[in-house]
C-alpha cells in the first residue's frame, strides 16, 4: 500500500520572524499557502515528499517588489517580419514527426504504463 503523496511549504520571514512550515496532501491549498505568504512579505517554497524523508523543490514564490515612481514608457516596437508559411512544407512536417519517439497511448492520448517489460506494463 503506498502513502499519500505530501506536500510542504516553508517560508522564511524577514528577521526577527521565525521561519512557517506547513505540511499536506492537498497541493492546491499548499500552494494558495504559499502565495499568500509571498503576498505578506516571505520567500516560500513548495516542495514535494517523494520518499524516504527527502524532498523535491516545486517552486518558490518571493514577495512581491516595489516598483519604481517614474518609470519611462518603452519605445513602441517595429513591426515584426513577416512569418513565411511553414505548415505547408511536407518535408518540414515528416522531419518533425520522425523527430518523435514513438509512445504507446490509450484512447484518451495518456501513456497507460512508463516501461514495457515482456509485453506487460509496469505501472
Amino acid at each position: 500500500m503506498s502513502r499519500p503523496r505530501m506536500f510542504r511549504v516553508i517560508a522564511v520571514w524577514p528577521a526577527p520572524a521565525p521561519e512557517s512550515q506547513y505540511e499536506k496532501t492537498d497541493r492546491a491549498r499548499v500552494i494558495a499557502l504559499a502565495r499568500k505568504w509571498a503576498k505578506a512579505g516571505a520567500t516560500a517554497t513548495v516542495e514535494q515528499d517523494i520518499g524516504s524523508w527527502n524532498w523535491r523543490h516545486v517552486r518558490t514564490y518571493r514577495p512581491p517588489t516595489a516598483t519604481p515612481q517614474a518609470e519611462p514608457e518603452p519605445a513602441p516596437a517595429a513591426p515584426p517580419p513577416p512569418v513565411e508559411d511553414v505548415l505547408n512544407d511536407e518535408s518540414d512536417m515528416y522531419e518533425r514527426l520522425m523527430r518523435q519517439a514513438p509512445t504507446s497511448r490509450d484512447s484518451r492520448g495518456r501513456r497507460p504504463c512508463r516501461h514495457v517489460v515482456n509485453r506487460r506494463g509496469i505501472r
